[in-house]
């Protein structure tokens, strides 16, 4: 039903919109994004509907929340876009829009791996067409590469199946389970924990993330990321026997990343990789108590995925404020902003206390589970996490810390945010808070 809906407004944009004036369009379609999630939200329990599921595409009790995410993200982006960004930038959005949604609710391997190389290739367009850095085509090719060589091995297993239709899916993939060895399994896998990023895998991450636009930045963080914790999801299904064998290796490997990047983070001056580096911290511990296999830890890191969507665009969409006034996404440059714009002080804080996992946000609930699924695996890696927790609420005081207070750098001239700014940044905040009393 919602790809009809999102053809057909492709269709009628095509049609009747080009000679529309930009703003007006860019307006309509953020509130009916909006619009439509709230009434989707309000409609849908989070059961799945069996007699609902087709051979090509479904909605399940994981992807439900995943689509709702990312119409919501979708509709932001439309409700700031300037005139600067012209009706090609539009479409190129929702065409990202309905391969994300069909990644989401495709129930075919071969369909799930197609919409997930193509959504690549569009969010590479987007940084070398929109991209304001001097080194964005090789911040695109290095994200393009990194993924399609990992993502290789995966679609020679799909071919290793497609094979043998005659032989059950499951059936197929419990013999060439035990036929597979672990480096091509671990290889395999790489496909999606690259997409995570998983620690060691991020390089292209950061590049990626300084060198794209302000909405490719919080499409990349809040959407893309979670192709690859929903790929993996789906994939632990199909290979238990497989993680079961090789899960302890990367839990204590991710386990130890995170910690590593949350000291790096504390040494960062520019804005932006410091957001991008706590994605790779958050996203670490998601994989780490995942593989544990228990359901809190699952249920955690389904938790996680929505919160982390909304709290890193929200911090992403604050950098680029700050950027448009200042010209520098340093935090030299931009110390002691709390004297010129006191009301968007107020935002930074309440999306760095977000970021930090303080109460009420939906992160706290999410962060507590997947903790706990982690000490129930195994108690001696309380001292890892208590370390994680610690650095991972430094780095967040540091960020809004550093920028707010300090000597007033006297040379800016920094105008009052505008309205739509405050807009943007409350529709972030408000569901990342509210979204904790419907969780029974």
């Amino acid at each position: 039903m919602m790809v009809e809906i999102l053809i057909i407004l492709f269709m009628f944009m095509n049609l009747f919109f080009n000679k529309m004036k930009l703003s007006m369009l860019k307006n309509f379609i953020g509130c009916f994004f909006l619009m439509m999630t709230i009434k989707l939200i309000l409609k849908y329990s989070f059961m799945v509907n069996f007699l609902s599921i087709s051979f090509m595409f479904s909605m399940n009790i994981y992807s439900f929340m995943m689509v709702m995410l990312m119409l919501w993200i979708f509709g932001l982006i439309y409700l700031f876009l300037n005139e600067k960004n012209n009706m090609l930038c539009l479409k190129m959005h929702l065409v990202l829009l309905l391969n994300l949604l069909m990644f989401f609710m495709s129930m075919q391997m071969l369909m799930f791996y197609f919409m997930f190389e193509v959504s690549l290739i569009l969010i590479f367009f987007i940084i070398i067409k929109w991209g304001s850095g001097e080194k964005r085509v090789e911040a695109a090719f290095y994200m393009m590469f990194y993924t399609l060589f990992f993502s290789l091995p995966f679609l020679i297993f799909l071919f290793m199946v497609m094979n043998n239709l005659m032989v059950d899916l499951m059936m197929m993939v419990e013999i060439m389970s035990f036929k597979m060895g672990n480096y091509f399994f671990m290889f395999m896998m790489g496909t999606f924990l690259v997409k995570i990023p998983m620690y060691m895998f991020h390089g292209w991450l950061l590049k990626a993330h300084v060198e794209a636009p302000v909405f490719g930045s919080m499409i990349l963080a809040s959407i893309l990321l979670k192709l690859g914790t929903y790929g993996l999801l789906q994939m632990m299904i199909l290979f238990m026997n497989m993680f079961i064998k090789l899960k302890f290796y990367v839990i204590i490997y991710s386990l130890l990343g995170s910690v590593i990047l949350s000291g790096i983070c504390l040494r960062q001056m520019d804005m932006k990789i410091l957001v991008a580096y706590s994605s790779v911290v958050h996203m670490g511990i998601l994989i780490s108590s995942m593989l544990t296999f228990y359901k809190i830890s699952v249920v955690g890191g389904y938790l996680i995925m929505v919160a982390h969507g909304l709290c890193s665009s929200g911090l992403f969409f604050l950098v680029n404020i700050c950027y448009e006034e200042t010209n520098s996404r340093l935090m030299l440059v931009n110390k002691g902003m709390m004297n010129y714009m006191p009301k968007m002080s107020m935002m930074w804080f309440l999306m760095c206390s977000s970021n930090m996992s303080a109460p009420i946000s939906l992160n706290l609930v999410g962060e507590i589970m997947l903790l706990i699924g982690l000490m129930m695996w195994m108690e001696y890696l309380i001292m890892v996490m208590v370390l994680f927790s610690f650095l991972s609420f430094i780095y967040s005081l540091y960020l809004f810390c550093y920028i707010q207070h300090g000597e007033v750098n006297y040379y800016l001239k920094v105008k009052s945010s505008k309205m739509i700014n405050f807009i943007v940044l409350i529709l972030h905040w408000l569901p990342l808070n509210l979204m904790f009393l419907n969780l029974v």
